[in-house]
């Protein structure tokens, strides 16, 4: 209390006092204000520099890619004209000299092997048994190892002792016996010759034999069909393990490392890393990072379409062609709100008719058509 220096009479603490102390209050609480403000800033600054770095990281590892890519196509155009690559359905192969080329087509479930020169059909029907037996003895494994474009990108791997056990499976999916193989006819084109072998049918079997236990795992974690997975596999690349696009994208379920791949690893990791072709050459991981993705256009891109067939059909269709071109096929706009409650406005087979008329690009509406009859194809063949 304080006395009145007129009144005498005793007066309680002034109102100033409240005040001032009111005021420093609001100054220590607004200077920390400030300075989480600041804090703020300064981590969104240094996140938003580390998402530069990590999308120039991606951009780099394309470009260093596609360089690659190139240069080797351009090295064999020096001796084919037709230079050919591995792709999505066949696997590429050429001698050190490049006189020999050699094509897996998974999709035809074919060899040919073709030779430069003037050899005589023995040999040239010798050198095909002695391919075929080559390629019973590689993995996929090996052959990635060995794959000059990735050794050119500088994405080579050679500490094996920190890897997983080196596969036993054939690059080829099955075991062909070179030695029963029925006498072939060398065809001759210029100075070329080539022979084509054609795989038992038991060899397109095994290969779903073997990406089997890997979809049936993943496909149960994320809450998929198995027969779906196959039935992905089997579109993307017709089991092809080296399986690669211009794009790129790799591996048994064609995962893009720009795309696609920073979803998955976002998912998974807490964030974005850049998924190397080595990485999705491996069946099991590619099978969970396809089935992840997967995962996700269905309970995130589309969790808002209500019937679940629906969400199917237009998962399937995002698959190929992303999330953004599905919502402009179902409601003339990128918004997936929008899309969805399209969607919820039609029965799943209006949605599926409404993509096949409107998905602008023809190759999305064959992939949906190929991939909902694969399904079907697999739950019967597979007894799920």
């Amino acid at each position: 209390m304080l006395k009145n220096k007129r009144s005498g009479k005793m007066l309680k603490k002034p109102t100033i006092y409240l005040a001032i102390f009111s005021l420093s209050i609001f100054s220590t609480v607004a200077q920390d204000d400030a300075e989480f403000e600041r804090y703020l800033r300064e981590q969104q600054a240094e996140f938003q520099e580390f998402q530069n770095k990590r999308e120039q990281e991606f951009q780099a590892f394309v470009e260093r890619w596609k360089k690659a890519e190139q240069a080797y196509k351009n090295e064999i155009a020096e001796k084919w004209e037709d230079a050919k690559l591995p792709d999505k359905k066949r696997w590429v192969e050429y001698s050190e000299d490049k006189n020999r080329r050699t094509i897996v087509d998974y999709e035809n479930n074919t060899i040919t092997v073709e030779v430069l020169g003037e050899a005589d059909d023995s040999d040239v029907l010798g050198t095909a048994k002695s391919e075929i037996k080559r390629l019973n003895e590689t993995s996929a494994e090996e052959a990635a190892e060995s794959d000059p474009i990735i050794i050119n990108a500088g994405m080579a791997v050679n500490n094996r002792s920190q890897r997983q056990p080196r596969r036993s499976e054939s690059l080829l999916g099955y075991n062909v016996d070179e030695q029963k193989m029925s006498p072939q006819k060398v065809r001759r084109s210029g100075n070329r010759a080539s022979v084509t072998v054609k795989m038992p049918e038991a060899a397109v079997s095994e290969r779903v034999k073997r990406v089997l236990p890997a979809a049936e795992t993943y496909a149960l974690q994320w809450g998929l069909p198995t027969e779906l997975v196959i039935a992905v596999i089997h579109t993307e690349s017709s089991f092809n393990p080296l399986a690669r696009s211009h794009i790129p994208a790799f591996g048994l379920m064609q995962i893009v490392p720009t795309s696609a791949g920073k979803d998955i690893t976002q998912f998974l990791h807490g964030q974005q890393r850049l998924l190397s072709p080595e990485y999705l050459f491996d069946p099991n991981r590619n099978i969970q990072a396809g089935s992840v993705y997967f995962h996700l256009l269905l309970n995130r891109y589309f969790k808002n379409v209500r019937n679940s067939q629906s969400r199917f059909y237009m998962a399937i269709a995002a698959y190929n062609t992303g999330p953004g071109n599905v919502a402009r096929a179902m409601a003339n706009t990128t918004s997936l709100k929008k899309a969805s409650k399209a969607a919820n406005q039609m029965s799943p087979a209006q949605v599926y008719q409404h993509l096949m008329t409107y998905l602008p690009a023809t190759e999305t509406k064959n992939y949906l058509t190929k991939v909902t009859e694969r399904e079907a194809h697999y739950q019967q063949a597979l007894g799920l």
